[in-house]
C-alpha cells in the first residue's frame, strides 16, 4: 500500500547485527511490496566511523545473503540504497546526536512536507540512558509529540525494579504514545492468527474453557548449544531470555478474553487483564536444568559449563518448566505449562491445547483426547487431533490428524515477523506491541524464583544435549 505520508526510520545501532541482517532487510521488503510511503529516507548511527557509500555497501551485502534471490532486482536495491544515511558518533555525546539531528533536519527537507521520524533502539541495554538523554538534550524529541517516536528491543529490564527504572529513564524523554516495546514473536503470522482462530470461528470460542480444556502448553525448543553467546545468556538464563517475554506474551493472546474490537488499546486492555490474573509463581512451580554433554542434530555437544563462554561451575539454567495458574472465571483449575529449553531434540515453537476426555465414553477402543497443536515454528501450521473408526467390521478407534500448513494453504511467502512489526509501528499501529502496565506484570510473576535462582537457592538438574530435558520435567 503506497502513500504519500513522509517517513524517516533511524537506526540506532545500525552497524550491529540486528540492524544489517534483520531490520534493513525487512525495510528492504517492505519497500519492494510498496508498503512504504513514496517519501521515506532511512538513516543509520553507530560509533563505526564511515562513510555513506562504505555503508550502503555494507547493507548491499547484508541484503544479498538475506533476502530472497527474486526479491533482489538490481533497479530496487539501487533505490532503496539512495534512500539510506549514514552518521557516527558516541552514545553518550550531545554534540554528536547534535550532529545527527542536524543531518537528519537536511534530509527531511527534501520532502514535501516534514515526516514523522521513528527511532530503532537496535543498541545494548548499557547505553539505552545515555542515549535517550542525548536525544532529548539535542532537540529531536519533545515528550508527547507523538510524530517522533521510539523503537525499544527486549530486555525491558532485568526483574520488576530494572524495568521500572528503564521507564523511567524512557519516561524523562517519551510519553507512553510514543514508545513501542517490541517483540518479535508477536509478528510471526501464526501468533497473529491466535485471534482470528479463536473469534472469528464459532467453533473455538464455546469449548475455549476450563470446561473442555484439560491444559495448555507453550513450548519453544532449540537443539542448539549456547556457543559464544555464554556472556550474555548466563546473566539471563532461559526464563528471562525467552520465557517472561516471548512465551508470556502468547499465553496472554491465548488466555485473554474477546476484546470489543480489533483496536490496539481494546487488545492491550484485555491482554493485560490476563497477565494480571496470573498467580506468581513459586520454586515449587518450576523444573530447572542445565545441559550437559551429548549429542544435537548429529553432531556432539560439549556441556554449558565447558562452554569458553560460560563461567566455570555456573549453575544457570538452560532448561525451564514452568507451572502457571489463571485466577479467573474462564481458566481457574486449568494449568498451564511454560516451556523452554536449549540443546534439546528439535527445533521449533508450538502451543499445545489439551482437551478433556469426552464423559461416559461408550468405546471399549483405547483412544485419547483431542488435541490442538499450533505450530508456530519453523513450519507455521494448525494440527487437529481427533478420533475415528478404522474402516473394517469391528470398532477400532484411532487418532488421527487434521494438518493445515499455511505453506500449503496459501502458497505464499510468510512476511518477516520484523517487517510487520515495524510497518506497525511507522503507521502508528501498537496492537503487537507491550504496553508499560503488562511489563510490569509479566516481571511481578517471575521476578521472585529468579531472585532465587540467580543466588543459587534452586535446584537445577542435569540432562544430556539432544534429548527433552531433565526426566523430573515430566513430574511437574
Amino acid at each position: 500500500m503506497i502513500t504519500n505520508e513522509n517517513r524517516s526510520v533511524v537506526i540506532l545501532g545500525a552497524s550491529g547485527n540486528l540492524a544489517l541482517t534483520k531490520l534493513l532487510p525487512s525495510l528492504y521488503t517492505l519497500y519492494t511490496s510498496g508498503a512504504l510511503p513514496q517519501n521515506f529516507a532511512i538513516s543509520g548511527y553507530a560509533r563505526t566511523e564511515m562513510s555513506v557509500d562504505k555503508y550502503r555497501e555494507i547493507v548491499k551485502t547484508n541484503l544479498l545473503n538475506n533476502i530472497e534471490e527474486t526479491l533482489l532486482v538490481d533497479s530496487f536495491v539501487q533505490e532503496f540504497l539512495k534512500s539510506i544515511y549514514y552518521f557516527s558518533g558516541s552514545y553518550d555525546s550531545v554534540d554528536d546526536f547534535t550532529n545527527l539531528h542536524a543531518g537528519l533536519e537536511k534530509i527531511h527537507e527534501k520532502f514535501p512536507c516534514k515526516p514523522t521520524v521513528l527511532y530503532y533502539l537496535s543498541i545494548p541495554p548499557s547505553v539505552f540512558e545515555p542515549v535517550i538523554h542525548s536525544l532529548r538534550e539535542c532537540g529531536a524529541i519533545e515528550k508527547g509529540d507523538t510524530s517522533k517516536s521510539v523503537i525499544v528491543e527486549k530486555p525491558f529490564g532485568y526483574d520488576t525494579e530494572s524495568a521500572k527504572a528503564l521507564n523511567k529513564t524512557l519516561d524523562q524523554t517519551f510519553d507512553e504514545s510514543q514508545i513501542y516495546r517490541i517483540d518479535h514473536y508477536l509478528g510471526k503470522e501464526a501468533i497473529m492468527n491466535l485471534m482470528v482462530m479463536r473469534f472469528a470461528n464459532l467453533i473455538f470460542e464455546p469449548v475455549w474453557n476450563r470446561n473442555y480444556i484439560d491444559s495448555i502448553t507453550v513450548s519453544w525448543e532449540e537443539d542448539k548449544n549456547i556457543g559464544s553467546r555464554g556472556g550474555y545468556f548466563d546473566k539471563a538464563g532461559i526464563i528471562r531470555d525467552v520465557i517472561q517475554n516471548h512465551l508470556l506474551q502468547i499465553l496472554a493472546l491465548v488466555a485473554m478474553e474477546k476484546p470489543s474490537s480489533y483496536e490496539s488499546d481494546s487488545i492491550m486492555a484485555e491482554k493485560n487483564k490476563a497477565v494480571k490474573s496470573i498467580q506468581q509463581v513459586t520454586l515449587d512451580d518450576c523444573v530447572l536444568g542445565q545441559y550437559i554433554s551429548g549429542v544435537c542434530g548429529g553432531k556432539p555437544v560439549i556441556g554449558y559449563t565447558d562452554e569458553d563462554s560460560v563461567p566455570d561451575g555456573s549453575n544457570r539454567e538452560t532448561f525451564a518448566k514452568i507451572k502457571c495458574a489463571i485466577n479467573n472465571t474462564r481458566w481457574s483449575g486449568v494449568p498451564f505449562y511454560l516451556q523452554a529449553g536449549k540443546a534439546l531434540t528439535k527445533s521449533t515453537t508450538e502451543i499445545i491445547i489439551q482437551f478433556k476426555e469426552v464423559p461416559g465414553d461408550i468405546f471399549k477402543s483405547p483412544h485419547h483426547p483431542n488435541k490442538l497443536v499450533i505450530e508456530v515454528q519453523p513450519d507455521a501450521g494448525i494440527k487437529f487431533f481427533i478420533t475415528n473408526k478404522v474402516p473394517g467390521k469391528g470398532m477400532v478407534l484411532k487418532d488421527v490428524k487434521l494438518d493445515f500448513s499455511y505453506d500449503d494453504g496459501f502458497n505464499k511467502a510468510m512476511p518477516g515477523a520484523y517487517e510487520r512489526l515495524i510497518l506497525d509501528a511507522i503507521q502508528g499501529d501498537k496492537t503487537l506491541f507491550i504496553n508499560y502496565e503488562e511489563l510490569i506484570h509479566s516481571w511481578e510473576i517471575f521476578t521472585p524464583i529468579l531472585e532465587k535462582i540467580d543466588s543459587g537457592n534452586a535446584n537445577v538438574f542435569k540432562y544430556h544435549a539432544g534429548t527433552n530435558g531433565p526426566d523430573e520435567a515430566s513430574e511437574l
